[in-house]
Order: structure tokens, then C-alpha cells, then sequence
């Protein structure tokens, strides 16, 4: 399309692309990110259609990154001339629980980041300014005796499945004390605790000795991992389990939590863009799902902002992009990165 390119292949398997448009004089730099992972999910074969395409991916988030390249080549051809430059990174890793944020983070680690992000997923209805942490927990339960028939156990302590069942029982209860909290982030969901899959035993008449949870912890800005982990191990304690019974309990933290100012260049320049092409205001709103601004503007130290291509059927069973989704939200991200090169 037009851009210096760099590839980074230093992640085994997932490598980095690093694109570099340079103006015709000096200015900011301007960072145009994506990820290049989808979830490992199986799909219909690919294709395209009268008025969309399909396939694995097409929504979360080839979509953007299409746009990304459009962008870049329309500034190529117009002889790039605006100031600063536009740095294109790409990358894999994005998608828990396989992907752990490894690519960005590489990059981000390298100094490889703009003086402000444009993250092309997410909603095309608002300015997403903030967004919940999420972290992925994984709770096991043990008995220290071996499995057995339910007829031939002498066991009269305290049984796993009554274990399970009362911490199921104080994860709800955790939840609605969350959801009933103040909201000092009126744009985001309430806080929650969340129970996603739970394996106990092995066969119908057997007492098992182990169990298996896993679910998603959900905060508000304000909060850190840390302390959420510290809640979590706090409300386990609470339960009081029987020296029978042992609870273990891992993290994967997907995404921290973040809030941006409203007034950012970034944010602003969206908003303006928006408005001047649709004749409407752009609101100012929160977002549920960990994406890649929670690294750019906690680790990278930068304001970013998302901008969606069309992500409502991402991680379904039919995922699709409409081809008018594609150039209403790509002309909106190319006015966008125009107003923001050229202020001051």
C-alpha cells in the first residue's frame, strides 16, 4: 500500500508487522493498531456475497485491519501530504486464553507506539473512553480421599459437591453485592463475578475428589489486578472449607481497566470526524470487552481509542462483514487520522 514495512518475528509463531507512512514534513505520529489472531473456532468456508463477507475472523478483526491498509494507501497516493507520520503494528497473541497480549506488548516494550493510538474494533456508535479489567479464574476444589462408590465410602466429612455448591452459592451472592454498588463510571456495566464452567466427578455413582470451576472477574477503573485477586482469595477464606477440602485457585488477567479523558486529541478528532460526515454528534461511552487500548494507554502510556468496523457478529457461528460497514467506518477513521495530523 505504500508504507515502509518491518516484520518482527521474534514471538515463535506470531509474528509482528511494523508499517511506517512518513509525511512531507515534520509533525505527531499517529499509530493505526490491530490484531492479527482470530479465535480458534471452526467456520464456514470464507466467501463473499452481494453485499457482504464471511468467514472466520472477517469481523474481529479483518475488517479493521483492511481498513488500516485502505488508509494507508489513499495518503500513499495522495502523495502523503500531511505532516508526522503513520505507524501501522499488527499483531497475534490478542485472543485468551490461548493469546496472553504477548505481540503488542513486545512492541510496546521496544518503544515501538505513537504519541496516541487509533484501535480500528470495537463500536462505531460512540468514543470509547473507558473499559472494565477483566481477569479469567480458575478454581479447583480437592478431596483428600480417593474416589469411591457411593455405597462403599465410611466418609461422614463434609462432601465435595456440598463444597462446590456453597461456593457456586457465594459466587452469586458476591455478584449481586457488585452489581448493587455505587457506579462512580456511569458509561460502564457494574463489577461482576461470573461462573462460566463448572466439572465435578466423573460417573454416576462415584464421590468424586476434585472439582473444576472457571469464570471472569469483571472491575471498574480505579482497581487493581492485584486487589481483585486479594478479594477473590478473601471470599474463598469466608467459605471456612473442612481440612478435608482444599481450594487452588489461578489467574489469567486478559485486560486492566482504563478511563481516558474525554477531551484527548484522539477522542476529539473522532468525535469531530464523526460528526462532520454523519451530521450528528458522536457520544462519549464506556466499553464491556478487554481490547487492545487497555495496553496502549496502561502499559504504552499512551491515549488511545477505539474505532469499529462492524463487530457485532464477531465470535459467532456466522461471521460476517457488511461491505458498507467497511467504507461508512473507514471514511470516518481516514478523517479522523487527517484532523489529528494536522493540529497542532
Amino acid at each position: 500500500a505504500g508504507a515502509d514495512v518491518q516484520i518482527d518475528s521474534t514471538l515463535p509463531n506470531s509474528p509482528s508487522v511494523i508499517g511506517r507512512l512518513r509525511g512531507d514534513r515534520p509533525g505527531p505520529v499517529l499509530q493505526l493498531a490491530g490484531h492479527l489472531d482470530h479465535i480458534d473456532i471452526p467456520h464456514e468456508t470464507p466467501k463473499k456475497e452481494s453485499d457482504r463477507i464471511s468467514g472466520r475472523g472477517s469481523a474481529d478483526m479483518k475488517n479493521g485491519l483492511t481498513g488500516i491498509v485502505e488508509i494507508i494507501h489513499i495518503l500513499h497516493e495522495s502523495e502523503c501530504r500531511f505532516p508526522g507520520h503513520i505507524l501501522v503494528t499488527a499483531y497475534g497473541l490478542h485472543e485468551a486464553p490461548h493469546g496472553d497480549s504477548a505481540g503488542l506488548n513486545h512492541l510496546l516494550r521496544q518503544g515501538v507506539k505513537g504519541q496516541a493510538a487509533l484501535v480500528f474494533e470495537g463500536p462505531c456508535d460512540g468514543a470509547a473512553v473507558m473499559a472494565n479489567g477483566m481477569a479469567i479464574w480458575n478454581l479447583t476444589l480437592c478431596h483428600k480421599e480417593p474416589p469411591c462408590h457411593e455405597l462403599c465410602t465410611q466418609r461422614e466429612t463434609f462432601e465435595l459437591m456440598e463444597a462446590a455448591a456453597n461456593t457456586i452459592e457465594a459466587l452469586a451472592v458476591k455478584n449481586q453485592q457488585l452489581k448493587k454498588q455505587p457506579k462512580p463510571y456511569p458509561l460502564l456495566p457494574p463489577e461482576s463475578v461470573f461462573v462460566g464452567q463448572m466439572h465435578c466427578g466423573d460417573f454416576y455413582n462415584r464421590l468424586s475428589a476434585s472439582c473444576f470451576m472457571q469464570g471472569t472477574r469483571r472491575w471498574n477503573p480505579g482497581k487493581t489486578f492485584s486487589t481483585i485477586q486479594e478479594d477473590f482469595r478473601l471470599l474463598l477464606k469466608s467459605l471456612s472449607l473442612p481440612p478435608v477440602i482444599s481450594a487452588e485457585c489461578s489467574w489469567m488477567l486478559v485486560g486492566d481497566s482504563y478511563a481516558l479523558d474525554g477531551e484527548e486529541k484522539i477522542v476529539q478528532c473522532l468525535r469531530q470526524a464523526f460528526e462532520d460526515l454523519h451530521q450528528k454528534p458522536l457520544p462519549l461511552k464506556g466499553h464491556s470487552s478487554v481490547t487492545d487500548v487497555c495496553r496502549l494507554v496502561n502499559s504504552g502510556k499512551i491515549p488511545a481509542v477505539l474505532w469499529g468496523f462492524g463487530t457485532d457478529t464477531g465470535h459467532a457461528d456466522y461471521e460476517y462483514v457488511a461491505y458498507e460497514q467497511l467504507v461508512r467506518s473507514c471514511r470516518v477513521a481516514l478523517l479522523t487520522v487527517l484532523y489529528y495530523l494536522h493540529r497542532s
